[in-house]
């Protein structure tokens, strides 16, 4: 069990969807997906090697860019 514990971590995903109905038994879907709206940094945990040079308890890595996918789908 550990007892050095790093930051948390925080995730804001959402989606939009807009559906077109082509005719009677088909749709057309589009869809885009963002990932880590908030664009918040997600940092790694301290390190804990005592024999590292200037690097005990440092957090040297972090993760969280935004990103954007588009989707489109036909459903029938």
């Amino acid at each position: 069990m550990s007892t050095i514990k790093g930051p948390r971590s925080l995730g804001f995903d959402m989606n939009i969807v807009k559906r077109f109905r082509i005719d009677e038994g088909r749709q057309f879907e589009f869809r885009v997906d963002a990932i880590n709206v908030l664009n918040h940094p997600n940092f790694g945990t301290p390190n804990t090697n005592i024999n590292g040079i200037n690097t005990f308890g440092r957090i040297t890595t972090a993760t969280g860019s935004r990103r954007f996918v588009i989707n489109t789908r036909i459903n029938f």
